[in-house]
């Protein structure tokens, strides 16, 4: 099997491909044959070692689906090899540790995922969501298995993970220099960094991940745990350097309970200047981080700033509203971000969020996204996971008599317990890399459960025929390489398409719009569907029917999206009916009220329908300061037809007159109703008193 890789590094960014013939590196046939343990042991260290160059800049996620498809062939590589040996008789088809609460939790929270299917606008997203949770359970699955019957070792494990994040280290460092000799600010930009991942913040949480393998080189030879006493303390500064809160809140976590179990097995310590290094390096980084903090708070406004904090309050408060209107069923795995505009864009104060230019993916808690796609059944499975690893483990602590086991488990348990932190305010649970890591440590915790606890003989009898074992293996695997396959293909176009729409090559959009769609796609990363594109191309070239039908398509898949709303009315206005567009833009209006866009084109319909006076009240909402063209365009007119109404109703002939006087003029008709906007008065009023001093209206 040959898989192509070339790694190339710009300024911004970095493109990869890999090749590397597994067949170069050792003899897979002699290796089955033989049965040796290393096998497995080879391609996890593989498997680890090039998992951070995983990355596509052909698609607008360039590590998301690319890690799934790996991460797919690696468990069919593995779970093939397993397969194999076990059709030899070589390996036993023991899997007992299924009946294990925590494999039972991990079915009943796929189940949730399929439950909430009925309830998924967007189906697509759900399917995928599915075919990439059932192929990360099944990683888990296979390791567990492989560290029960000890085809798999810890120690190899810890080395792949240490090299692992020695190149995320390195090429975190790569780019930091590369900032630092760049024009602009060095903490300014810190948001760049972020390896080969999507963001800064996954950089660091990925890194938090790799923390208690680190550590665990205790275990290891003194040229490991050399590299390890050179890598914490450079992990440590990069925590600070990128600023994600969530991860600093997950170190101070980690170390509590570090320490915690260092004064309670300090006569356990296997090698104590190891942990004495540990100690005194973190203890000497703190020190200079307080240090560094308290000189440079102006630098350092990504740690600082409290605005995330109420963004994220404000998707919280969304979020729970969502939770409770669907609490048994939730909304459908990968819908949050589908209903999310639903319940108000108005409580956030970034415009262009209310303008729908920026748009959420998550609710920056996975506890709060599980509950809210998955309803009631989801969230308590998935927190019952993590009860039940925390049992395992605290029952591992009190029974493990030898000292590196004992450190094994209180690095794990700090990891978990800072994953929790991390997962209530970001979104590990959607990445894979993270998801592999994190299930990495349960399978450990797991095997070691299980070899310890279960002494119920009748537990070790085969509980899986061979052949319905293999069904449970092969359709998984199918499942998430055609969904993840489909995915890419989407991912690819969307990218085209985007070039396109920038470019405004409406026949091209047209074209890459149309490859884009397929069974497992339906819709952008940043939740507009690709109807909408279509829609978009149509409308800009004179085509307002296919435009309408294409709008009416994204309306199906996304009915909160403002930009869908707001376009679909457009074409019920230019097709001349009123009454849909005027329900249609009242509902993106309800959504974010000020959507200027919207509320401009609704107060274009009511002058159409030549009800003026609801164009004014429509119109007269909207900021004085708009840079928005047709505010200037559309205002005076409005005004204009307005005052037409207000003479045909005033009696008074001698305001008429002088009301009539003003409406040549745009200019001075515009400044006063500037002016009444600024002084907060009606314009009626204030023309009034403006026009007739002697008026005792004010």
């Amino acid at each position: 099997m040959t898989i192509l890789v070339l790694l190339t590094y710009s300024k911004n960014e970095i493109f990869s491909h890999y090749a590397i013939n597994l067949d170069v590196i050792y003899d897979m046939k002699a290796e089955i044959s033989n049965n040796r343990p290393k096998t497995f042991n080879i391609l996890y260290f593989w498997f680890f070692l090039l998992l951070p160059f995983i990355y596509s800049s052909d698609i607008i996620d360039p590590v998301l689906v690319p890690r799934q498809i790996y991460l797919t062939v690696f468990v069919f590589l593995v779970g093939s090899i397993i397969g194999y040996l076990i059709y030899l008789k070589k390996m036993p088809a023991k899997f007992s540790f299924l009946k294990l609460t925590l494999p039972l939790l991990l079915f009943i929270f796929i189940l949730s995922v399929v439950i909430s299917f009925s309830q998924s606008i967007v189906i697509s997203e759900s399917i995928y969501v599915l075919s990439k949770l059932m192929i990360e359970v099944l990683f888990f699955l296979i390791t567990t298995y492989l560290l029960i019957q000890n085809k798999l070792d810890i120690k190899h494990i810890t080395k792949s993970i240490i090299l692992f994040s020695v190149i995320v280290v390195v090429i975190t460092i790569y780019q930091l220099f590369a900032l630092f000799l760049s024009e602009g600010t060095f903490f300014g930009n810190i948001q760049v960094i972020i390896a080969t991942f999507a963001n800064k913040n996954l950089l660091s949480s990925i890194l938090f991940l790799t923390l208690p393998f680190v550590l665990n080189s205790i275990v290891l030879s003194k040229l490991w745990q050399k590299v390890s006493i050179v890598l914490f303390p450079l992990m440590l500064i990069l925590f600070l350097i990128i600023q994600t809160k969530a991860v600093i809140a997950a170190l101070f976590v980690f170390f509590i309970l570090f320490f915690i179990f260092f004064f309670k097995y300090r006569k356990d310590i296997i090698v104590k200047y190891f942990i004495k290094a540990i100690i005194g390096e973190t203890f000497l980084i703190m020190i200079f981080a307080g240090i560094f903090v308290l000189q440079n708070k102006q630098h350092l406004s990504h740690l600082t700033s409290t605005h995330t904090a109420f963004t994220r309050l404000s998707l919280w408060d969304n979020s729970v509203q969502m939770a409770e209107e669907n609490l048994i069923l939730g909304v459908g795995a990968g819908n949050w971000q589908v209903h999310f505009p639903k319940y108000g864009l108005d409580k956030f104060d970034v415009k262009n969020v209310k303008d729908g230019l920026t748009t959420y993916q998550r609710p920056h808690n996975d506890f709060l996204r599980v509950y809210c796609e998955q309803g009631i059944i989801g969230i308590l499975s998935y927190v019952s996971i993590f009860i039940i690893v925390l049992f395992y483990l605290s029952k591992l602590l009190r029974k493990s008599k030898k000292g590196e086991d004992k450190w094994l488990f209180t690095f794990l348990l700090a990891a978990i317990a800072g994953y929790l932190i991390i997962a209530l305010v970001d979104f590990p649970f959607e990445r894979v890399e993270h998801q592999v890591l994190l299930l990495l440590m349960i399978s450990i915790i797991t095997a070691n459960y299980y070899k310890n606890f279960i002494a119920d003989k009748t537990l070790n009898k085969p509980i899986v025929k061979l052949p319905f074992l293999t069904i449970l293996f092969v359709l998984p695997v199918m499942f998430s390489f055609i969904i993840s396959v489909n995915r890419y293909s989407g991912e690819y176009h969307t990218q085209k398409l985007y070039k396109a729409h920038h470019k405004a090559n409406w026949n091209l959009m047209l074209r890459e719009a149309d490859k884009t769609i397929n069974s497992c796609y339906v819709m952008d990363p940043m939740a507009a569907p690709i109807e909408w594109y279509k829609g978009v191309a149509f409308f800009s070239l004179g085509n307002i029917d296919e435009a309408k039908i294409s709008f009416e398509k994204a309306y199906s898949i996304h009915p909160y999206n403002i930009h869908v709303l707001n376009n679909l009315a457009s074409c019920y206005e230019n097709l001349g009916e009123y009454q849909k567009a005027e329900e249609t833009y009242l509902k993106a209006l309800s959504i974010s009220s000020e959507f200027v866009e919207a509320r401009l084109n609704l107060s274009a319909v009511y002058y159409n329908m030549k009800e003026y006076e609801k164009a004014f009240e429509t119109i007269d909402k909207c900021d004085i300061n708009s840079v928005d063209p047709k505010y200037q365009i559309f205002l005076p007119v409005i005004l204009n037809s307005w005052l037409d109404v207000l003479i045909s109703k005033e009696k008074d002939m001698n305001i008429v007159e002088k009301i009539s006087d003003i409406k040549n003029s745009d200019d001075k008709l515009v400044e006063l109703y500037f002016e009444s906007k600024i002084k907060n008065i009606s314009f009626e009023v204030f023309i009034k008193k403006s026009l007739i001093p002697d008026t005792n209206e004010l």
